[in-house]
């Protein structure tokens, strides 16, 4: 497909989005497509607009760069791309940085033995790069 037609979907995207749309990490089994939400770990409100398209891609960016809370503890399997309205976009697999998820996590100062892809409630929630796209 032609990059100016991605980039334009992309931007698209973004617009159906909206201000204050989020990027979710859940611990439990992938649902099928927009299924229902098993355990919530952390959720990251994305920045307005919700990133940088560029070259058929588009780079998700966190509202606050400070980062957003952990919510929950437990290891993050998979992940959610939602509306400001909470209406279901995209899901995705998520893994430590050896697994393999489409979207990998990274854990900071982990304890030892702890598993990796590991939320601690209470922690620091940020995005590092998150791209869409072809």
């Amino acid at each position: 497909m032609n990059v100016l037609a991605i980039n334009f979907m992309l931007t698209a995207l973004m617009t159906y989005m909206g201000t204050g749309a989020k990027l979710k990490v859940y611990a439990g089994v992938k649902p099928g497509a927009g299924g229902a939400e098993t355990t919530l770990l952390a959720s990251a409100v994305l920045a307005d607009p919700e990133g940088v398209v560029s070259g058929g891609m588009l780079a998700l960016a966190q509202a606050d760069p400070a980062g957003d809370i952990a919510l929950g503890t437990g290891v993050a399997t998979w992940g959610r791309l939602e509306t400001a309205d909470g209406v279901w976009v995209e899901d995705f697999t998520v893994s430590g940085p050896s697994g393999s998820g489409q979207v990998k996590i990274t854990t900071v100062d982990p304890a030892p033995g702890e598993p990796e892809g590991q939320i601690y409630a209470g922690g620091k929630f940020l995005l590092g790069t998150v791209v869409l796209g072809a």
